[in-house]
């Protein structure tokens, strides 16, 4: 590898070389090496990356899926690291298979077992804090039930600048992670001012049955009444939305 000390600013292949940048460095190395289609779809020494191409496509594919699943609370509200999270969490519950072969592992799979299983319960699908920790609450969930806040007081919720409630609702999420197959369904939303006091409870509503994992979420979101209208905050941190809990 060599610099470039030049005053053109060449980039590709010439001849035998191949001229490149790096963190703004020009610099040169000889053309050839690396890997080819054909090498990697047929030599033996690469049966580790095909291996883990089908296996990351597997992983994309449920990514894609799951967030269509929950397109309904993912369209309020913009996290661009959501997507390279997710795919990073589905991998790490892909490796929980052990079922299955090398390249043939997948998120199904993984959600078998009681440590993929974990990986998922109570994942933080926001960038922002948890929600506890922003109510300043303990915070109980129950498939049958629904979602409870014992003994709410509005004056220890943390409340953002400009923000007059906290607007929570429920999710309910069925996904099939072995077909991609989903049904959603959610609650009513609930809006908690800063003088509210008490227990809050929203009861878990009527769905529509479907096979797969059932996903409990919680969606709480800062908001502004302005003449009787609430509108959402725009900054990343006054949105939260967590996994409450996994099913059948």
């Amino acid at each position: 590898m060599a610099k470039v000390k030049s005053i053109l600013g060449l980039q590709g292949t010439i001849g035998e070389l191949n001229f490149y940048l790096r963190k703004g460095v020009p610099l040169v190395r000889k053309a050839g090496g690396g890997f080819d289609g054909k090498a990697i779809k047929t030599k033996d020494s690469m049966v580790r990356v095909r291996e883990n191409s089908s296996e990351f496509k597997g992983c994309m594919q449920t990514v894609r899926f799951f967030k269509q699943g929950l397109q309904t609370f993912l369209c309020t509200f913009k996290d661009g690291t959501l997507h390279q999270r997710l795919v990073s969490l589905f991998t790490q519950i892909k490796n929980e298979d052990v079922v299955a072969a090398r390249g043939l592992r997948t998120v199904f799979g993984g959600l078998q077992t009681t440590a993929g299983q974990q990986l998922l319960k109570n994942y933080l699908l926001s960038s922002s804090s948890r929600l506890d920790s922003i109510l300043q609450h303990k915070i109980l969930f129950d498939w049958e039930s629904g979602f409870t806040i014992p003994d709410f007081d509005g004056r220890l919720v943390s409340f953002s600048g400009g923000a007059t409630h906290l607007a929570l609702r429920v999710g309910y999420l069925t996904f099939d992670f072995e077909h991609y197959t989903s049904s959603f369904g959610s609650t009513d939303i609930v809006y908690l001012a800063p003088a509210d006091a008490g227990t809050v409870f929203i009861p878990t509503p009527t769905l529509v049955g479907a096979e797969g994992m059932k996903v409990g979420v919680v969606m709480a979101q800062f908001v502004q009444e302005v003449n009787g209208q609430f509108y959402p905050l725009k900054n990343e941190q006054s949105a939260v939305l967590e996994v409450l809990g996994i099913g059948y």
